[in-house]
């Protein structure tokens, strides 16, 4: 075993959770990797723990009994002798907000539980060694600022990379259910939801509707005023539809393009269409001009509306196509518009 190795598995980290078994458990995977375990099971007590020595590592549960995770890492990450220690947040959650928040607070990564042994120790493993060749790169950037300016500019540039990878790295991390351009869950956090979404439905015998919409001429927007103003009107577009979809359990995905999607849970179809006229009324309220090509001489959206009973046996697909179906017979109607297509319900 290298020097290296041995020196990342002598590391300490300290687990804060205020549930005894994911302190054990959590402990007991570290502990067979080789690294030293502490262990807090409150906020007070684990900062503390941080005075009096710090740790290579922090695993921060979300939920503690006083004090939130989140402010407990912000807490860590205001002082310049703890700034520098990676925290991982664990929590059950796993919607994008609380992997973007867990991010913005100073996390480097996010464990969502029951966690398994082997994707603990790689994450481990991968922030250990990330804050090992960070520390390594600072000596031999100190080492070459001694020795000539040449030497320095190519330290400067590594340290350029670095943080370019990082950000790199932070922004291919939130990619994984966010869209960076409207903010809305992407097409990946959509294939994830709609089988939840679709399972519960049918577990509870409840109707599920689905919406794809579609800006109307929109490749000739992009060519009419360019890309930069079809990125804004995509963005303003997307929060539009936001606004006008009104209860929590609904959700709104960017699902590729200039498409949109909209998974209802508990809604019939008429709701879906009332939502359909709440998406209209909202972007026609945002008078985003298109005078090329469109009858409307605004931009409008294309509706494909398509909803059902789910049967617990089959898969959310069909859901999917009939909608896409409606949407381009939207389409073919002239646009601005929405079409239903109807499946027999069956409860």
């Amino acid at each position: 075993m290298n020097n290296d190795q041995n020196s990342l598995n002598s590391c300490e980290i300290l687990i804060i959770d205020d549930y005894p078994d994911n302190l054990r458990v959590l402990a007991a995977i570290l502990s067979e990797q080789g690294y030293r375990v502490r262990k807090a099971i409150n906020g007070k007590i684990a900062l503390a723990t941080i005075e009096t020595q710090i740790p290579d590592l922090i695993l921060l549960d979300i939920q503690l009994p006083d004090i939130n995770g989140y402010e407990l890492c912000r807490q860590i990450k205001a002082h310049p002798k703890t700034d520098s220690i990676p925290i991982l947040m664990i929590s059950v959650h796993d919607q994008p907000e609380d992997i973007v928040r867990a991010f913005s607070e100073g996390a480097v990564d996010y464990i969502k539980k029951p966690f398994q042994p082997e994707e603990v120790i790689v994450r481990v493993k991968t922030q250990l060694m990330i804050r090992h060749l960070h520390h390594q790169l600072k000596s031999q950037n100190q080492t070459l600022f001694e020795k000539n300016y040449q030497l320095k500019l190519e330290v400067e540039q590594r340290m350029q990379m670095e943080d370019a990878l990082k950000e790199a790295n932070s922004k291919l991390q939130k990619l994984a259910f966010i869209d960076s351009l409207t903010g809305l869950g992407n097409r990946r956090y959509f294939d994830d939801q709609l089988p939840r979404s679709w399972r519960q439905m049918a577990r509870n015998k409840q109707f599920i509707s689905l919406i794809l919409c579609d800006l109307d001429y929109f490749k000739t927007y992009n060519d009419t005023y360019g890309h930069p103003a079809g990125d804004l009107c995509l963005k303003q577009v997307a929060h539009a539809i936001n606004r006008a979809v009104k209860r929590p359990g609904d959700a709104v995905f960017r699902y590729g393009g200039e498409e949109f999607v909209i998974i209802l849970p508990e809604t019939p179809l008429d709701g879906a269409i009332q939502v359909t006229k709440n998406i209209q009324l909202e972007v026609e309220q945002l008078h985003l001009l298109h005078t090329n090509f469109s009858i409307y001489r605004q931009i409008t959206l294309s509706f494909g509306i398509s909803g059902q009973y789910p049967n617990p046996n089959t898969s959310p697909t069909g859901l999917v196509i009939q909608a896409d179906q409606a949407l381009y017979e939207a389409k073919s109607k002239g646009r601005n518009t929405y079409v239903v297509y109807s499946f027999p319900s069956h409860v």
